[in-house]
């Protein structure tokens, strides 16, 4: 078992140095694909801390419009660098997750849920009726003297996704992640046992909310465009959702395996079916129905039963009690 964790370890200290060290390739298709991996594992560990608590989110692209406004906003107002209006977008998005964690105080399951979506979609509408701050359905553009290189922002992207898994790390190994599991299974019980579910709830709503602001930041540099309707698509909140599913929900693998995959799969039916408009759509829509119903665990828990059956098949049978003294 202790060999099987240094492995994983080090397939994941590897897998992230090799993230990093493609930006540097000068291959602009496969890092656009690595880009758009990187916000998604970013967006998908960010849903999935918060489904560790028992929070399931349906607006997950609230946060990332707000952060992604922020971005913007911020760097067209102040000149501000990439890196200065992450800093902007974090604080943003921390601050909203405090303000949605207080507001729906004890929502659970689909009343959370459904919170959720209402906040997503009233931040929409608000910025299209607010277009003195937002430019409305004109939109934004990001100022171009400000915008730094593409291989900047492939770097910038790809260490973020790996602060990203880091962050979740960290937390799996605090009492956060025992808390959080606990009120998962029963928060009633969890709160007898000491824990205060309410302040738990803002901490995960924060950090969750943090994170996904600032994937929609990093996007909002690299397409130097933003508007409602981009910023708070429900398309976000859908592959936020989907990726940790299809992965593996509730660990930490999950949300980046479901991100490389679904990256491919759309990748894949998008360029073998592209000449038909739709099909593309369709196909990656099935698949995904079809992994969903029959991995119910995600890849991850395929990879995990599959190790599991191997270490069994390896351990020696016990031997047979014959008789009372061991005597046939």
């Amino acid at each position: 078992m202790a060999r099987q964790s240094n492995f994983m370890v080090a397939l994941g200290v590897l897998s992230a140095l090799g993230l990093v060290a493609s930006t540097f390739w000068d291959a602009p298709q496969i890092n656009n694909w690595l880009f758009r991996a990187s916000t998604l594992i970013m967006l998908a560990t960010s849903w999935n801390l918060m489904a560790n608590a028992g929070l399931v989110s349906l607006g997950h692209s609230a946060f990332w419009g707000v952060g992604s406004y922020a971005a913007i906003m911020s760097a067209n107002a102040w000149s501000g660098s990439i890196l200065g209006t992450l800093v902007v977008a974090l604080l943003a998005g921390a601050l909203m997750g405090l303000i949605v964690a207080a507001v729906t105080g004890g929502l659970k399951g689909i009343f959370f849920a459904i919170s959720t979506l209402a906040l997503s979609e009233g931040l929409r509408i608000s910025a299209l009726m607010l277009p003195d701050v937002t430019s409305g359905a004109v939109g934004l553009f990001l100022r171009q003297d400000l915008r730094p290189s593409q291989q900047t922002l492939y770097l910038v992207a790809a260490l973020a996704a790996v602060a990203s898994v880091g962050v979740a790390i960290l937390i799996s190994c605090s009492k956060l992640q025992f808390a959080s599991r606990a009120m998962r299974d029963n928060e009633a019980a969890a709160q007898m046992l000491g824990i205060a579910p309410r302040r738990q709830r803002m901490i995960i709503v924060a950090i969750s909310g943090a994170m996904a602001s600032a994937a929609g930041a990093i996007n909002a540099w690299y397409g130097g465009y933003l508007d409602p309707e981009v910023a708070f698509t429900l398309h976000n909140t859908i592959l936020a959702q989907i990726a940790p599913i299809l992965g593996g929900i509730h660990t930490l693998a999950g949300p980046v395996i479901g991100s490389f995959a679904i990256i491919a799969l759309s990748e894949g039916t998008r360029i073998w079916f592209g000449n038909m408009e739709g099909v593309s759509q369709m196909t990656f829509g099935l698949v995904l129905v079809v992994c969903i119903l029959f991995l119910p665990r995600g890849i991850e828990g395929v990879m995990h039963r599959r190790k599991k059956q191997q270490a069994t098949a390896g351990t020696p049978a016990p031997a047979l009690a014959t008789g009372r003294g061991g005597k046939s």
